[in-house]
């Protein structure tokens, strides 16, 4: 009788749980005679005593869930083990251990998928999701919310659907993506009158936020004001709602009003969950009030109560904002060099995780400092735009061209466009857009990270790069794939004579040679564990030491990465350490294949019939037309680059007539070895002109020429 008493009042906890009546759960736990339960009951009681204390933010519940997790282990009851091993992920996930986290959850997933339990499948998800947020990688993040929607409506359960969606949502807003977000939440406002009072609460207080953030502050007052009468019945989400008034306030810039609410709010979170994100989040905004108010030192000490707990459960985004509220403090004080150290810090966090919005910000209120040059104020401003007038922020984005607008910048000096090479041809909007992105950061120290398939230009926007910052020094190509570890040292930094054996004289490294200029590092995915360290320590401390030396020289160097791999893949694999790839990532560009940007391929082979002395005149065009018509059918696997070999194989088999072109047009192509002795005997065997007709390293002609037996014939 009392076995089955106990049962019943587990069972009633584990409903109010389910309906999130957390206090309710709380009091009910607190009457169960522990002394009367068996084994069984004892490990479900662990099990739903530690659940309580996660919804409360109180994570000093290791010790129960091994407790009912070690019984569950060889209790046959899987389904409850898998219940344990999500709270587990969710436990590790709070505490900031998102490796371990992603490992407990997957695990309860599949047991949960293996047994055709959909419910607690979507829990999972979710729950992965946040994880998958807070280590940047928000579409594999959307995509489990996605599956949650889908598997909530096929269980008819419109309540989940909403809430899901609502994550959806919330997982946008975090990383910037406000327009979808708003999208999502006009789309649930429809039907949100319906939902339960619960569901209304969190609707309102996401919406009010969006609505904040996307500059609509009366709006967003009225939307958090509909969460009042919700917010007077439980603590949490009293807390919650001065939480959210307080960000308003801010956004808004009415200080003194935040400080108040947001006092109001860490109170009462102080008492319900001490150590959870609520009182890191509050404490933050809190700072970011001080710091409107003007009073430097209570914001730095609040900043750095906040930091101290969301380092504590991992709050990534939370860390970044402290990291910007101690560059102002800094900056406050006149202590630059801390400054730009910490809005670094700010930054690199804020890029890691994907937080776009946040990333603006900051990128805006540094360059609103007079801690660095013109060139560097101008690209942090100039990304900032971009971000504002691609989500319809309108007065962010009048800010930050106001801003732009106020900056002088000296004439561009000889060096810019000197050597003729810098040509990136831009007619797609897709492509003007990276071209104007790369002219207006030129003349930062901004560090580049060009992706994107083989051939698709990645080596010619480096250079257009380099010749248009005005850098008075050369622009030096590594390719990271051909230094091997035993000459990593004496390549980059050079070495004195006597050094090694055979360290005839003095040689300066490829570091040396890019001082003033740019250093253009290809294939960066493929360069070794020894040649990441190296690289990391320059570009830390911007100095080299040569092999045989003992001086420490400074180098003034620009550096532009690149590769056609997926860099993010290889650093969660190990492969690529993942400090280097923040550090490398400052401006990351993607340039697309060229069958996505097929309105560049007309002045593409324009371009190149020109270099080849085939210029198109009037009585061209209509041949032209034709040759256009014909190579835009093709879908160039091999990208820019393949067209100029084709045009280069036109021009040199038709000699420059645009009516052959037009018949011979990817029409079966001519053997390597062919193809190589007409442009050889077109060059007089000239190597350096060959290499240029076939868009290949003179170092390769050498090679095809030996591998071909080919002999010049007098």
């Amino acid at each position: 009788m009392i076995a089955k008493k106990l049962d019943n009042q587990l069972d009633k906890i584990h409903q109010l749980l389910e309906s999130r009546q957390i206090q309710e759960a709380q009091v009910e736990l607190c009457s169960v005679s522990i002394q009367s339960l068996n084994r069984d009951q004892e490990a479900y009681y662990y099990l739903l005593l530690a659940e309580s204390k996660l919804w409360l933010g109180d994570l000093d519940i290791q010790e129960l869930l091994e407790r009912s997790l070690n019984y569950y282990l060889t209790s046959g009851e899987n389904r409850l083990f898998a219940r344990v091993k999500y709270l587990y992920g969710w436990y590790l996930t709070s505490i900031g251990d998102y490796l371990a986290a992603r490992e407990m959850l997957l695990e309860a997933y599949l047991y949960f998928r293996r047994y055709e339990d959909l419910k607690n499948e979507s829990l999972v998800l979710s729950r992965l999701s946040y994880v998958l947020y807070q280590t940047g990688a928000i579409d594999d993040a959307v995509r489990n919310l996605e599956r949650c929607v889908e598997i909530n409506e096929k269980l008819d359960r419109p309540d989940n659907v909403q809430t899901f969606s609502r994550n959806i949502a919330i997982v946008s807003i975090r990383s910037g993506a406000l327009r979808k977000a708003l999208s999502q939440l006009e789309f649930l406002r429809k039907t949100i009158e319906r939902a339960s009072e619960s569901d209304r609460y969190q609707f309102y207080l996401i919406y009010a936020i969006a609505l904040g953030l996307n500059g609509q502050i009366d709006e967003a007052l009225e939307a958090i004001s509909r969460t009042t009468r919700l917010s007077r019945k439980y603590k949490r989400e009293k807390a919650l709602y001065y939480e959210y008034l307080g960000w308003i306030y801010n956004l808004a810039g009415n200080y003194e009003r935040a400080v108040k609410v947001l006092n109001d709010g860490l109170t009462l979170s102080m008492k319900i969950a001490p150590e959870s994100a609520l009182v890191s989040q509050i404490q933050r905004l809190l700072a970011d009030a001080y710091l409107g108010q003007g009073v430097y030192d209570l914001a730095e000490r609040t900043a750095d109560d906040a930091l101290a707990m969301a380092e504590n459960i991992g709050e990534q985004a939370e860390i970044a904002a402290c990291w910007r509220v101690f560059a102002i403090v800094e900056h406050k004080r006149g202590n630059r060099r801390r400054a730009r150290q910490n809005y670094r810090k700010a930054m690199n966090l804020f890029q890691m995780i994907k937080a776009s919005y946040e990333l603006a910000e900051t990128r805006l209120l540094a360059a609103e400092s007079d801690m660095y040059d013109n060139g560097e104020r101008a690209a942090m401003i100039f990304l900032a735009r971009e971000y504002f007038q691609a989500e319809g922020l309108v007065e962010k984005a009048r800010q930050a061209n106001l801003k732009l607008s106020e900056l002088h910048f000296p004439e561009k000096s000889s060096g810019s466009n000197r050597s003729g090479k810098a040509v990136f041809i831009a007619v797609d909007s897709q492509m003007s857009k990276i071209a104007r992105m790369a002219e207006n950061i030129a003349r930062s120290n901004i560090t580049v990270f060009l992706t994107g398939p083989t051939g698709c230009g990645k080596d010619q926007l480096a250079l257009y790069i380099h010749e248009f910052s005005g850098r008075k020094g050369k622009f030096v190509t590594v390719n990271c794939a051909a230094i091997p570890d035993s000459i990593i040292e004496s390549e980059l930094f050079g070495h004195r004579e006597g050094a090694f054996t055979g360290a005839t004289r003095n040689r300066p490294g490829l570091f040396a040679e890019a001082d003033g200029g740019t250093l253009y590092l290809n294939e960066i995915a493929d360069a070794t564990p020894e040649f990441q360290a190296k690289l990391l320590e320059v570009i830390e401390t911007r100095t080299i030491r040569q092999l045989g030396g003992n001086a420490l020289i400074p180098v003034d160097i620009r550096i532009i990465a690149a590769t056609n791999h997926d860099l993010e893949k290889w650093m969660r694999s190990g492969r690529f350490r993942p400090d280097l790839f923040h550090r490398l990532n400052e401006l990351p560009i993607a340039l697309p294949r060229l069958n996505k940007r097929k309105d560049d391929i007309p002045e593409l082979v324009r371009y190149f019939l020109a270099r080849n002395n085939v210029h198109i005149d009037d009585d061209h065009d209509r041949d032209f037309d034709q040759l256009i018509k014909k190579i835009g059918q093709y879908n160039w696997p091999g990208n820019v680059r393949e067209l100029k070999s084709e045009i280069n194989r036109l021009c040199l088999m038709s000699k420059g007539d645009m009516a052959q072109m037009v018949r011979l047009a990817l029409s079966e192509k001519i053997s390597e070895r062919e193809m190589l002795i007409n442009a050889l005997e077109e060059t007089d065997w000239n190597r350096l002109k060959t290499s240029r007709i076939l868009g290949i390293a003179e170092s390769s002609v050498r090679y095809r020429i030996r591998k071909y037996g080919l002999i010049r014939k007098d």
